[in-house]
């Protein structure tokens, strides 16, 4: 069978359940305090005022996942400024609202939360895109006090360019469509022509510009 498996390209073994092998971990308290990076003293403390409970076995402790997880969210809130008291409520209340948060999850339909991951997936790809407009924006500006004074005119006409590619066009027939002021349109036309991310024909009576995008590599 195993021969078999082999010759066909398939393996028999099954990914690791690894989350589910951590939830059935137990430490000790040396373990758990190396592993969340605390001194022993420590961690027996925080056990002793009831902060963190750990399981109790024939007189020892140990550690469970949910324990060494709380462990790790108390030190980083103590790393933050906090006091014992304080980092063990802001511990406590992000387990819960990571809880109720998984609750309100897993009661959902998942057409729903498929839904949900379009709609964020579309706002990144949409900040993204802002992000390359505004980065492209200062290229052709050149320094960051002229990207300031025209980023939304100049970016908008970057947009308007890329989303209507082969573009060839006069700057009024372009301020129509961007809905500007002819003249901030022309003006941001020759910073673009400049810096060659457009192209000007000048013909007899009017200059025409034409948008060509680069090619990817």
């Amino acid at each position: 069978m195993t021969s078999v498996m082999r010759e066909r390209g398939r393996s028999p073994l099954q990914p690791v359940d690894l989350a589910g092998l951590l939830k059935g971990l137990e430490l000790g308290i040396g373990q758990a305090a190396h592993l969340c990076g605390v001194s022993i003293r420590q961690l027996s403390y925080w056990t002793d005022k009831g902060i963190i409970k750990p399981k109790e076995r024939k007189g020892s402790r140990t550690y469970d996942f949910a324990a060494i997880e709380k462990v790790c969210l108390v030190k980083q809130a103590l790393d933050q400024g906090y006091s014992l008291e304080g980092a063990a409520a802001a511990a406590d209340a992000f387990l819960a609202e990571r809880d109720q948060q998984r609750a309100e999850r897993e009661g959902r339909p998942l057409e729903e939360l498929r839904q949900e991951i379009r709609e964020k997936s579309e706002k990144l790809e949409q900040l993204a895109g802002r992000i390359r407009r505004g980065l492209r924006t200062y290229r052709v500006s050149g320094d960051l006090g002229r990207m300031a004074a025209s980023l939304s005119g100049l970016e908008q006409l970057i947009a308007f360019l890329e989303a209507n590619p082969y573009t060839v066009n006069t700057a009024r027939q372009i301020a129509l469509r961007v809905g500007r002021e002819v003249s901030a349109v022309q003006n941001d036309l020759n910073l673009l022509e400049q810096r060659r991310f457009i192209q000007k024909i000048t013909y007899p009576g009017a200059d025409v510009y034409r948008y060509i995008p680069a090619r990817r590599r």
